[in-house]
């Protein structure tokens, strides 16, 4: 089953982040605005990811790798702005072409979720060739003891989802993640050889992840931190 919103239920990108904003699990919004991906320069297979291009307030910085992304990369940062009314935030970039390699994505998540600094929501924009995400949309009545720097938010939502339909995302179209979307990699993709995912992201700290590639045109530090390892493996599940 495929759905998803349209503009008018885009949210408050300019409102900091809290726990109530999770009480209506959203869908994706979908944008026939920004431009479809053109493979003729594309390499056959590529895995990057979360390359910065444009640090906040910085310049662009796209390199030879990303060329063929240029003109959609920047196009859609002008379609970002002009939904959210923010004109600087950090860029990073997610392609991967080729034989499906990640291994946590198929689990049910949110993106940007985390509670460990008060942020605005980060956007995530997605282009896939083909067999889309799921996602589930719903009410989360959360206890008020929940703490999301204790507690998995994910597994709480996954719970309280779990009797919810699965609905899957539209493929060859750009979609609009929010933090609010709870999402997974279609499981029955495992064994696909040549898929095509992009995302480009627009949070509003550093992704100071060690997992990160590193982009040859930026001196950025090489970051020895890796949230998944040392936060959200160490999280509780509510109420064990």
């Amino acid at each position: 089953m495929k759905e998803g919103f349209g503009m008018n239920n885009i949210r408050n990108f300019q409102k900091i982040k809290s726990m109530d904003d999770f009480d209506n699990i959203d869908a994706p919004v979908y944008l026939e605005k920004i431009m479809q991906p053109n493979f003729d320069k594309a390499p056959k297979e590529q895995m990057i990811l979360r390359m910065l291009v444009r640090p906040k307030y910085g310049n662009w910085k796209i390199p030879e790798e990303l060329m063929w992304l240029e003109d959609i990369i920047i196009d859609c940062a002008n379609v970002d702005s002009n939904i959210t009314g923010i004109a600087d935030s950090w860029c990073y970039v997610t392609v991967r072409r080729g034989p499906v390699t990640s291994v946590t994505d198929d689990e049910w998540h949110f993106d940007g979720a985390s509670f460990r600094t008060d942020i605005i929501p980060e956007r995530n924009y997605i282009w896939i060739d083909k067999v889309g995400p799921q996602y589930k949309t719903g009410q989360i009545d959360w206890p008020k003891d929940f703490d999301p720097n204790k507690h998995n938010l994910f597994s709480f939502a996954g719970n309280a989802l779990k009797d919810n339909p699965i609905l899957d995302m539209k493929e060859k179209s750009w979609s609009l993640l929010s933090p609010f979307v709870f999402h997974r990699r279609n499981p029955i993709t495992n064994e696909m050889k040549d898929r095509t995912f992009i995302r480009i992201s627009f949070p509003d700290i550093e992704g100071r992840d060690i997992n990160n590639t590193h982009n040859p045109l930026l001196p950025t530090p090489f970051f020895g931190r890796n949230p998944v390892a040392s936060f959200r493996n160490n999280l509780k599940d509510y109420g064990k």
